[in-house]
Protein backbone atom coordinates (compact mmCIF):
# COMPACT_ATOMS: atom_id res chain seq x y z
CA UNK A 1 0.00 0.00 0.00
CA UNK A 2 1.27 3.47 -0.72
CA UNK A 3 2.20 5.68 2.17
CA UNK A 4 -0.59 7.78 3.60
CA UNK A 5 -0.18 11.38 4.60
CA UNK A 6 -0.27 12.06 8.31
CA UNK A 7 -3.09 14.58 7.71
CA UNK A 8 -5.37 11.77 6.50
CA UNK A 9 -4.54 9.66 9.53
CA UNK A 10 -5.20 12.53 11.90
CA UNK A 11 -8.53 13.33 10.21
CA UNK A 12 -9.61 9.70 10.50
CA UNK A 13 -8.56 9.52 14.15
CA UNK A 14 -10.41 12.73 15.03
CA UNK A 15 -13.57 11.54 13.24
CA UNK A 16 -13.40 8.15 14.97
CA UNK A 17 -13.08 9.93 18.31
CA UNK A 18 -15.94 12.34 17.55
CA UNK A 19 -18.31 9.54 16.53
CA UNK A 20 -17.46 7.42 19.59
CA UNK A 21 -15.67 4.59 17.79
CA UNK A 22 -12.04 5.34 18.60
CA UNK A 23 -12.07 3.34 21.84
CA UNK A 24 -13.32 0.29 19.91
CA UNK A 25 -10.72 0.75 17.16
CA UNK A 26 -7.26 -0.77 17.14
CA UNK A 27 -4.66 1.23 15.23
CA UNK A 28 -2.85 -1.40 13.13
CA UNK A 29 -0.54 1.01 11.36
CA UNK A 30 -0.22 4.76 11.01
CA UNK A 31 -3.75 5.96 10.36
CA UNK A 32 -5.21 2.48 9.68
CA UNK A 33 -7.77 1.14 12.15
CA UNK A 34 -9.39 -2.24 12.70
CA UNK A 35 -12.74 -2.77 14.41
CA UNK A 36 -14.95 -5.79 14.96
CA UNK A 37 -18.68 -6.27 14.52
CA UNK A 38 -19.66 -9.70 15.81
CA UNK A 39 -17.64 -12.17 13.76
CA UNK A 40 -16.59 -9.56 11.16
CA UNK A 41 -13.54 -7.33 11.05
CA UNK A 42 -13.53 -3.94 9.32
CA UNK A 43 -10.39 -2.04 8.38
CA UNK A 44 -10.70 1.71 7.80
CA UNK A 45 -8.18 4.06 6.23
CA UNK A 46 -8.01 7.33 4.34
CA UNK A 47 -6.25 6.95 1.00
CA UNK A 48 -5.75 10.10 -1.00
CA UNK A 49 -9.12 11.82 -1.14
CA UNK A 50 -11.22 8.82 -0.04
CA UNK A 51 -12.07 7.07 3.18
CA UNK A 52 -12.45 3.32 2.70
CA UNK A 53 -13.90 0.63 4.94
CA UNK A 54 -13.08 -2.96 3.98
CA UNK A 55 -14.25 -6.17 5.64
CA UNK A 56 -12.24 -9.19 4.48
CA UNK A 57 -14.78 -11.99 4.09
CA UNK A 58 -13.09 -15.01 2.50
CA UNK A 59 -9.50 -15.69 1.48
CA UNK A 60 -10.59 -17.19 -1.84
CA UNK A 61 -13.62 -18.00 -3.94
CA UNK A 62 -15.38 -21.21 -2.92
CA UNK A 63 -14.00 -24.39 -4.48
CA UNK A 64 -17.45 -25.39 -5.80
CA UNK A 65 -20.32 -23.42 -7.32
CA UNK A 66 -18.23 -20.32 -8.06
CA UNK A 67 -20.79 -19.04 -10.58
CA UNK A 68 -23.61 -19.41 -8.06
CA UNK A 69 -21.49 -17.64 -5.43
CA UNK A 70 -20.75 -14.71 -7.75
CA UNK A 71 -24.41 -14.46 -8.70
CA UNK A 72 -25.37 -14.50 -5.01
CA UNK A 73 -23.00 -11.68 -4.03
CA UNK A 74 -24.19 -9.59 -6.98
CA UNK A 75 -27.76 -10.02 -5.76
CA UNK A 76 -26.67 -9.08 -2.25
CA UNK A 77 -25.01 -5.95 -3.66
CA UNK A 78 -28.36 -4.86 -5.04
CA UNK A 79 -30.08 -5.54 -1.71
CA UNK A 80 -27.59 -3.28 0.10
CA UNK A 81 -28.75 -0.37 -2.04
CA UNK A 82 -25.29 0.97 -2.85
CA UNK A 83 -24.29 1.43 0.79
CA UNK A 84 -21.67 -1.35 0.55
CA UNK A 85 -20.67 -3.91 -2.05
CA UNK A 86 -18.89 -7.21 -2.37
CA UNK A 87 -15.73 -7.30 -4.45
CA UNK A 88 -13.18 -9.88 -5.48
CA UNK A 89 -9.70 -8.43 -5.12
CA UNK A 90 -6.85 -9.20 -7.51
CA UNK A 91 -5.45 -11.82 -5.10
CA UNK A 92 -8.84 -13.62 -5.01
CA UNK A 93 -9.88 -12.35 -1.59
CA UNK A 94 -13.61 -11.66 -1.25
CA UNK A 95 -14.32 -8.43 0.63
CA UNK A 96 -17.23 -6.22 1.53
CA UNK A 97 -16.35 -2.58 1.05
CA UNK A 98 -17.60 0.95 1.02
CA UNK A 99 -15.99 4.31 0.53
CA UNK A 100 -16.63 7.95 -0.10
CA UNK A 101 -14.84 11.22 -0.54
CA UNK A 102 -13.18 12.70 2.53
CA UNK A 103 -14.47 16.11 1.45
CA UNK A 104 -17.35 17.01 3.72
CA UNK A 105 -17.03 13.82 5.77
CA UNK A 106 -18.40 14.32 9.24
CA UNK A 107 -18.16 11.91 12.19
CA UNK A 108 -21.76 10.71 11.82
CA UNK A 109 -21.19 9.79 8.17
CA UNK A 110 -18.03 7.90 9.08
CA UNK A 111 -19.91 6.03 11.80
CA UNK A 112 -22.69 5.14 9.35
CA UNK A 113 -20.15 3.93 6.75
CA UNK A 114 -18.36 1.72 9.30
CA UNK A 115 -21.56 0.42 10.90
CA UNK A 116 -23.00 -0.44 7.49
CA UNK A 117 -19.96 -2.43 6.39
CA UNK A 118 -19.61 -4.04 9.81
CA UNK A 119 -23.26 -5.05 10.13
CA UNK A 120 -23.56 -6.44 6.59
CA UNK A 121 -20.23 -8.28 6.91
CA UNK A 122 -21.31 -9.79 10.23
CA UNK A 123 -24.65 -10.89 8.74
CA UNK A 124 -23.36 -12.25 5.46
CA UNK A 125 -20.11 -13.96 6.53
CA UNK A 126 -22.03 -16.74 8.28
CA UNK A 127 -24.72 -16.99 5.60
CA UNK A 128 -22.27 -17.24 2.71
CA UNK A 129 -19.99 -19.58 4.65
CA UNK A 130 -22.89 -22.03 5.19
CA UNK A 131 -24.11 -21.75 1.60
CA UNK A 132 -20.77 -22.05 -0.22
CA UNK A 133 -17.82 -22.95 2.01
CA UNK A 134 -19.04 -25.80 4.21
Amino acid sequence: MPAMSNAGGEKLKSNLKACGLLDAAEEISDGMYRMTWGSATVVCIIRGTAVVAIAPMFEALPKKNVGDFCERILHLNSEMGGTASFAIQSDGTVVLQSGRSVTGLDPNELKLLLNTVGKFADDYDDILDKEFYQ
